[in-house]
């Protein structure tokens, strides 16, 4: 299996941009950019992106605490950039943020025993 983790900020902005585009309209997703945001632009937060195969997520940390954001993907692929993103994290709590509605990213992080924080709109 192989998984490819980047700091690139670019790449991570591109990630994060793309997921947004495609659900303008969404029910959440004008919260779910501000928390993305604010986890950002917070002292301290590093971004990397974890891509497998076809899928894509990007895992914010700040202060010790990780946020799964931007999963994108089939499930199979989905379901590794998970396991690849909390092995990154050892010892930490990773959640998972989820647009209200996303039932297949939700049971993705409801399968790998993440908390997963289900945007209310």
């Amino acid at each position: 299996m192989t998984h490819d983790v980047t700091e690139d900020k670019v790449l991570v902005a591109r990630c994060v941009s793309t997921y947004r585009t495609n659900r303008v309209g969404q029910r959440g997703i004008d919260t779910y950019s501000w928390i993305v945001d604010l986890i950002g632009s917070q002292p301290n937060s590093r971004s990397v992106m974890v891509t497998h195969g076809a899928a894509t997520g990007v895992v914010t940390v700040v202060s010790g605490s990780a946020v799964l954001h931007s999963l994108d993907g089939p499930a199979p692929d989905a379901a590794l950039v998970i396991d690849h993103a909390r092995s990154l994290h050892p010892g930490a709590i990773v959640r998972g943020l989820a647009l209200p509605g996303d039932r297949q990213t939700k049971n993705l992080f409801e399968e790998a025993r993440m908390p997963a924080q289900l945007l209310v709109h």
